[in-house]
Parts: C-alpha cells; sequence; structure tokens
C-alpha cells in the first residue's frame, strides 16, 4: 500500500501496535505492510505536531525558490540523508525533494511558488480584444507586475503574461482571437495552397540547413575546443555558435541537439567553476614552458613540471588531455605512423641506368620530392625537376602536402616552359610517381620514364646530390629562422635563382648552369 492510501486512523493503530503491544519492527512490516523507516517518520510527526499530524493536508503546500535550493544544497553536501532533509525543511514526502533534485541536475530553472500568485492562476475567463488591450496597458503601466495586474482586472497570472508577451511581438493586431475552423484543403484557393507549400518546404529547408550545419560543429568542425567537464557541453556550444553565425533559431537547435532550452540558457549564464578556472591558468602555463624549451617536452615531463610550480600533483591523463586540446606535442620521439604496403599502379624500367650524361638540352630530367621542417615540428615539401645537361632547375613546386598536385603541377610547369621537349623522364618508386594520373600526363606529353630500382636511392643520383648541397648550403645554416612557411618559401625559391644563375660550377667550364645552357644553344 503507497503512503497516501494510508488513513490516520490506520497510523494510530500501527503505532499502538508498536508502542503499546510489543511488537517489533519486522514484525510490524510482515503484518501491515509499513516499513521501518516509514514507522519512524510517523513517530517524528507524531512527537513535532501531536495525533492531528497524521491526517495530512487537504492542499498542495507551497515552497519559495529559496527554501527549494536550500534544501537541494542540504542533501548534495551529504550531511543529511532525504528524511532529515524533509523533517528540516517540512516538506510533504521524498519524492517532492526527489522531483527537485531531478530538475536540478537536468538544468531545468527551479521555480517558487507563492499563495498570492497560485490565487492569481487559477482560473481564466474569456475577454474582448478591447479588453485585453486595457489589461496590457496596465501591465505596463504597472511595470509588467503580471500578479497584481491579473488581481486587478480577475483574469489568470498567464493570461496576462501571454497578452504582453504576443504585444510586445505583433503589436495590438496580436491579440486578436484568432481561433476558429481552419479552411479545409479543398476550401483553399490556389493563392493560399501555394503559400502554404511555400512556408511548409522553407520550414523544411530551414531545419536540413540547421541540422547539416550542427553535426558538422558537433563532429569538430567548430574552432576552439572545451576546456571544462560540463555534460554535453559541446552541443551547447555548437548551438551557441550558429545561433550567433548563421541566426537560427534557439527553439530549433535545442530540439535538433536532443537538450532541453532552459539546459542550454542554464549553461550560458554559468558561472566557471575554479577548476575551469584552473584549467585556462594551466593552459596559459603549458604554453609558455613549451615555448620555452622549444618543445622537447612530452605530457610526463610537462606534468612533473606543473606540479613544481603549483606545488600540487596533477592527473598527467588530465594534462595530456589539455595538451590535446591546446595543440601541444613534444617535437622529440614522436610515434612513426604505420604505413600498408601498396602495390604500384604503374612501374616503369630502369631505362636511365645511371648514365648521368647528356648531349643537349632537354634530352634527360631526374626529379623527386624532399621534405623541409619549420616552426614547430611543421613541414613542406619541395618537388623539382633537374636536367642532367647543365643541372639546371627546370621546374620546381613547394606545398604543404606531399600529394599528386605537388608533382603533377611540377611536371606540368616544366612542359609549359619547354613545350617542344620529349625528355627521358627519371623518378624513384614512390606513389605519384606509379599513379595513372603522372603516367597519362607523360603519355600525353610523348615522353618516356625511367624508374630507380627498389632500394637503390643512388639510381637517382643528381637530384639527391641537389638535395643535400640545397639543405647543406642553406637550410641546415639557417633553420632556425624559419619559423613560418612563407619564410622557408622564401629562402628556397632565393636558393634556387643563385643555383641556376650565380653558382659557378667547374664541370661546366666555371659557368653557371643557366650561362652554360644558354651557350650550348
Amino acid at each position: 500500500m503507497s503512503r497516501k492510501g494510508h488513513t490516520a486512523e490506520f497510523k494510530r493503530t500501527v503505532l499502538d501496535a508498536y508502542e503499546n503491544q510489543g511488537y517489533s519492527l519486522s514484525e510490524i512490516q510482515r503484518k501491515y505492510g509499513v516499513h521501518d523507516t516509514t514507522l519512524v517518520y510517523w513517530r517524528k510527526i507524531v512527537d513535532k505536531y501531536g495525533v492531528e499530524g497524521l491526517k495530512g493536508t487537504s492542499h498542495n503546500k507551497t515552497y519559495t525558490k529559496e527554501m527549494k535550493l536550500a534544501a537541494i544544497s542540504d542533501y548534495l553536501s551529504g550531511n543529511y540523508s532525504q528524511r532529515d532533509v524533509i523533517e528540516k525543511h517540512g516538506i510533504s514526502s521524498t519524492s517532492v525533494l526527489r522531483k527537485w533534485m531531478k530538475d536540478y541536475n537536468g538544468h531545468r530553472e527551479i521555480k517558487g511558488q507563492s499563495e498570492g500568485m497560485s490565487r492569481s492562476m487559477t482560473k481564466g475567463r474569456k475577454t474582448t480584444w478591447q479588453e485585453r488591450i486595457e489589461i496590457v496597458q496596465d501591465a505596463l503601466a504597472n511595470h509588467k507586475d503580471y500578479h497584481k495586474t491579473a488581481i486587478a482586472n480577475q483574469v489568470s497570472y498567464q493570461q496576462v503574461y501571454q497578452w504582453v508577451r504576443k504585444y510586445e511581438t505583433g503589436g495590438w493586431d496580436a491579440l486578436k482571437d484568432r481561433r476558429g475552423r481552419s479552411k479545409t484543403e479543398k476550401e483553399l484557393s490556389p493563392e493560399e495552397k501555394m503559400k502554404l507549400e511555400i512556408r511548409r518546404i522553407e520550414k523544411e529547408n530551414e531545419r536540413l540547413r540547421a541540422e547539416n550545419a550542427f553535426f558538422k560543429k558537433v563532429r569538430g568542425d567548430r574552432k576552439g575546443a572545451v576546456i571544462t567537464r560540463v555534460r554535453l557541453e559541446n552541443r551547447y556550444l555548437a548551438i551557441q555558435q550558429l545561433y550567433e553565425e548563421e541566426n537560427f533559431s534557439i527553439m530549433l537547435l535545442c530540439e535538433i541537439a536532443k537538450v532541453a532550452r532552459a539546459s542550454y540558457y542554464k549553461w550560458l549564464n554559468r558561472t566557471p567553476t575554479d577548476e575551469d578556472k584552473l584549467n585556462e591558468t594551466l593552459l596559459e602555463e603549458m604554453e609558455n614552458l613549451h615555448q620555452k624549451v622549444n618543445g622537447i617536452y612530452g605530457y610526463r615531463r610537462m606534468t612533473m613540471n606543473l606540479e613544481r610550480q603549483f606545488d600540487r600533483p596533477f592527473n598527467h591523463k588530465r594534462i595530456y588531455r589539455l595538451m590535446n586540446i591546446a595543440g601541444i606535442q613534444a617535437v622529440i620521439r614522436r610515434k612513426k605512423k604505420r604505413y600498408s604496403k601498396s602495390t604500384p599502379q604503374h612501374v616503369a624500367d630502369n631505362l636511365l641506368n645511371r648514365d648521368f650524361t647528356a648531349s643537349k638540352p632537354n634530352e634527360k630530367w631526374v626529379t623527386d620530392v624532399t621534405e623541409f621542417k619549420y616552426g614547430m615540428s611543421k613541414k613542406a615539401y619541395l618537388s623539382a625537376i633537374l636536367d642532367l645537361f647543365d643541372g639546371s632547375i627546370v621546374s620546381y613546386k613547394i606545398c604543404t602536402s606531399n600529394n599528386n598536385p605537388l608533382v603533377f603541377d611540377t611536371l606540368k610547369q616544366a612542359l609549359e616552359t619547354s613545350s617542344d621537349a620529349k625528355p627521358l623522364i627519371h623518378s624513384d618508386r614512390g606513389y605519384q610517381y606509379t599513379s595513372p594520373g603522372f603516367k597519362y600526363l607523360i603519355d600525353n606529353a610523348g615522353m618516356k620514364h625511367s624508374m630507380s630500382r627498389v632500394g637503390r636511392c643512388i639510381d637517382n643520383g643528381p637530384m639527391e646530390s641537389f638535395w643535400g648541397t640545397l639543405k647543406c648550403e642553406k637550410y641546415y645554416l639557417h633553420q632556425k629562422d624559419y619559423h613560418t612557411y612563407e619564410a622557408l618559401v622564401e629562402a628556397i625559391e632565393e636558393y634556387i635563382q643563385f643555383y641556376n644563375y650565380e653558382r659557378y660550377q667547374k664541370r661546366l667550364n666555371s659557368l653557371s648552369p643557366m650561362e652554360y645552357r644558354a651557350k650550348a644553344a
């Protein structure tokens, strides 16, 4: 039997059996079906309010917002049980307290109740358009005191509140009663049907756009990262950003995100906790330390330094998580990526066969891709084509990705510079050179393709020699100066210009490659 089914007479009978007839708690439970905690609660009611307290109340009790929050705070402190809390604050039952806790944990607003407001919200009445206008004017004149206005005009609190909202949104016409029978589809004119269809399509498109944008944000396209531990914060951040950038409806975004609108606003107005503030401070210190040691610290050594600096222990997983959020990573002993072996789509024989001499320009070309590092362990890639006749760089391309377009654009640039040339071009067996796209470019230009043997880098010796010269004479001497991609590109372009036009070579009769090429022409 539930608590609400127990009459005052039944309660007195059970208490009498326990106190005067010598029944134990277990016997009371078996005979009357009453739990021992319930029996103890009834005894406390009698001690506090007398026998009349067992009758309960015939109407719902009202509680203020402050009292609800005080009860929730007491329970969350861990010093009180649910029974202790309801006895301390005079709450009718533990189920009422549990409902408040559920609302609080669900980020719903804790609202208070008052007897005066409950009287003004009991029942509304029918009103005319003119009456609604006068009531709204009265509410605005009283600084939106809905309670006072409702009592003065004998309407409900909710009616006054809704009328004021409608007036602020749509003016006085919004207060008209537009209720009534809607037209059936047969009664609609073609223009009305068209308007309804357009409105439906617009709403559907708006929702599809919002869904597409929202899930992109949640998947990680959103800039910035979460350093707090608030549940569903990724969704709240996505809603906030889409509302500010795309002007989507908050209600629509909350529906897509499957979160309550009140929960979103509670998160929006939340005060950062001490742990959130500490995370912000840790991020600043980690970035400073990362710069100070030139990026050689991983999360373990970073944890040790922060523990000494703040004089308190930190979990290494927390430091690891914050480093990932800030994009901080050690530049030494990084885990190497494992690449799966792939079968080349196009393979050519070693037609060059280490014959690195040429009798005329554009007879034999060699090509390759090399890697450079700049900034904090960022990478750039240089693709170049070298003419074996004079050792000049025919064309080159620099990019932040080692992909097919890098190699293809280098070859296209060389063919544009020497449109009539049909040389033998030699490369290694990199995936760009074995791709169908590179083979198509070569066949289309009427060129022959030669490839190095597997594990024989000396088969492409002249190109490897140029990489060594470039890095020794330029890159390694000023490596610390290349903080940005632009600085690195400028240095490479400057050296290739110097190499082609100003760097004299003994094997070229003390001429630069371009001078030697010009004399041959």
